[in-house]
């Protein structure tokens, strides 16, 4: 009697190990930023889907930057960074958003970086530019390389 419980005992620990989360899902997934100015409303957001594909390839999928309303006439822009597993750090170009106040944002697609030396974590980056000129920001959650980590 005791051996059955036992084993069904084991037998389910065995199968909820199962339903963990493999390290790709604790890794991968949405990645957000919301930045906005103090005192007033609008600001700025970007959105990514990061996929790790290696240890030194990265996919920001539906890379997304949005002004958001209401129209200030104000300039938002973002992008993809990165960190080497040396410490080194990166980052890509400057995406803006020129659609003034859409609901959606313009979507850039697919962002995909490549290099030589291994990604630890990477995160995206928003910025907005206030009427004194100044740049105001915010980053998103950091995501880590499941093939690094």
């Amino acid at each position: 009697m005791k051996t059955r419980i036992l084993g069904a005992a084991l037998g389910i620990a065995a199968l909820s190990g199962l339903l963990v989360a493999s390290p790709a899902q604790a890794f991968d997934g949405a990645a957000s930023a919301r930045v906005k100015p103090s005192g007033r409303d609008g600001g700025g957001s970007v959105r990514a889907s990061v996929h790790f594909v290696n240890p030194k390839k990265v996919v920001f999928r539906n890379f997304t930057v949005r002004d958001i309303c209401p129209g200030d006439n104000l300039p938002v822009r973002a992008r993809v960074a990165w960190k080497h597993t040396d410490g080194t750090n990166g980052h890509g170009v400057w995406k803006w958003d020129r659609n003034g106040c859409g609901d959606h944002g313009t979507n850039f697609g697919n962002i995909t970086r490549t290099g030589s030396k291994s990604i630890s974590r990477v995160y995206l980056e928003v910025q907005v530019k206030t009427r004194s000129g100044q740049w105001v920001y915010s980053i998103s959650a950091r995501r880590y390389n499941q093939y690094t980590h």
